[in-house]
């Protein structure tokens, strides 16, 4: 199928909570949302960043990993951890969070910008993607006017 790239309007700015990220709301109310309130997400970083935290002996100690990856890639981490055949699963092991693993500074990924334009729109939708192994992993989406 097509692929659909829509992005809800954000911004870096903290929250009510003090963390930073802040989605708009859409409709007749459009506007930085108050209070306890949320939204149906965006595709701000901070809405599409996820945390993993493992440990054991089998993990690396005290690092903080940025290295892009996504819920998919927990099942076959998990696989290799137990010796498993992780090939053919959607998803990467994450090795770089393994002990003896590669060092996750140094993991080789590729940042990708694509940018849309459809006729009579007053504005252009822009994804970014890091590539990494045979894995893509949305960074951020927003709209320029």
């Amino acid at each position: 199928g097509a692929d659909i790239v829509l992005t809800f309007d954000w911004s870096s700015a903290r929250n009510a909570f003090g963390v930073e990220g802040t989605d708009k709301t859409l409709g007749s109310t459009t506007g930085a949302l108050t209070g306890n309130a949320s939204g149906h997400g965006s595709m701000s970083p901070w809405t599409v960043r996820n945390t993993w935290l493992a440990w054991g002996a089998d993990f690396k100690d005290g690092i903080v990993d940025r290295t892009p990856a996504s819920n998919v890639d927990i099942t076959p981490t998990i696989l290799a951890l137990h010796g498993l055949d992780a090939r053919g699963l959607d998803g990467r092991v994450l090795r770089e969070s393994i002990e003896g693993g590669i060092d996750h500074e140094k993991v080789p990924v590729e940042t990708k910008t694509y940018h849309v334009r459809a006729r009579n729109v007053p504005y252009e939708a822009v994804v970014q993607v890091t590539e990494l192994a045979h894995q893509r992993y949305i960074d951020k989406g927003w709209r320029v006017r």
